[in-house]
């Protein structure tokens, strides 16, 4: 008989669910400042009405160039969440392990069940010692989501020759890197470095995402798309990357002002983790019973139970006038909750 995919289901994430929310959401971790209008002239203006060339040259070349790598080291995505769940695909067997440092973004702990696969959770002190032969992938969040922690450039380096070691893969996913002083990432044939601009950008919607990786790497990863598999507008906003930089250096300083400020402001709720991302986690007892009392007040946020974090919450800052009215509404929950 026909052993089919056993179903799974969806994993929680920030930003809409299928009940519509017309209120504040502090859920989505993007550029409040957003979108870019370099980025939407570019969507807009794609050409829509024809298929885009099947081989998407003229994107890979141009973020090749900009990345200082060859045409044949990008692959082109919608979404982060395509890309990983090629490279489970691809690399993940049946029974294989995935090795995450704190809890892997959902997408790629979906995938990875999808593929039978085992996910183990380790600490930044403790992965070192945890790669062995039977382990296939590495993910780390370079910063990781929710809790901000990020790595060295030795750290890197010592991780991606640990990986080439034992014949892993080391994922690095750089989904919210530009909220941040620049880190250098080492060139490894082991190494995955993914990147989703559109949180940057505040153009999520659009879904661009790429990865940077040897060209046999790229090459198995491309296998397992469709034709066609980037739309017109997507493909636009990727090739337009290298020359919209001027919107971060305006917006990222005012962002991290921003966050910086809420997480100060909370921490009269509760303790607060902050690492300079648009994003920081607020310990609040039970972050389930919060989420869903500040709801109720028009204001959505993230309980992080998912990532083995059930007594916080995750917030990301939008601007200063909208952060405030979060703060008055976990004021009015946290009275309510104690009397």
């Amino acid at each position: 008989m026909l052993e089919l995919p056993h179903l799974i289901p969806r994993v929680p994430h920030g930003g809409p669910t299928s009940e519509a929310f017309a209120g504040l959401d502090f859920s989505v971790n993007a550029n409040p400042y957003g979108p870019n209008p370099a980025l939407l002239r570019a969507l807009r203006e794609a050409d829509h009405a024809h298929y885009p060339d099947p081989t998407y040259r003229a994107v890979r070349e141009r973020l090749a160039a900009w990345h200082g790598v060859s045409p044949s080291e990008v692959a082109l995505a919608v979404g982060a969440s395509d890309l990983l769940h090629r490279i489970a695909r691809a690399y993940l067997p049946s029974g294989g392990t995935l090795l995450s440092v704190h809890a892997p973004f959902g997408e790629l702990g979906r995938a990875a069940a999808l593929q039978r696969a085992k996910v183990c959770v380790t600490t930044p002190e403790a992965v070192l010692d945890e790669i062995q032969s039977d382990v296939s992938l590495v993910y780390i969040g370079h910063p990781h989501n929710p809790t901000g922690h990020r790595h060295s450039e030795q750290e890197l380096k010592a991780l991606a020759a640990a990986c080439q070691s034992v014949g892993a893969l080391l994922i690095v996913d750089e989904a919210y890197a530009p909220f941040l002083p620049t880190t250098g990432i080492p060139h490894n044939a082991s190494l995955i470095r993914l990147l989703s601009p559109g949180k940057a950008h505040g153009l999520v919607g659009a879904r661009p995402a790429y990865a940077l990786a040897a060209p046999e790497i790229v090459a198995r990863l491309d296998n397992l798309a469709p034709a066609w598999h980037v739309p017109a507008g997507t493909a636009a906003v990727l090739a337009a990357l290298p020359e919209a930089g001027d919107f971060l250096d305006q917006t990222l300083p005012r962002v991290r002002q921003d966050a910086g400020a809420l997480a100060a402001a909370l921490r009269s709720l509760g303790p607060v983790e902050h690492h300079g991302t648009p994003y920081l986690t607020l310990e609040m007892g039970n972050a389930a019973e919060v989420t869903a009392k500040v709801l109720k007040l028009g204001i959505k946020v993230r309980d992080c139970a998912s990532y083995g974090l059930p007594e916080r919450i995750r917030v990301s800052t939008r601007r200063p006038q909208e952060n405030a009215r979060l703060i008055q509404a976990l004021k009015a929950v946290l009275e309510d909750i104690h009397g």
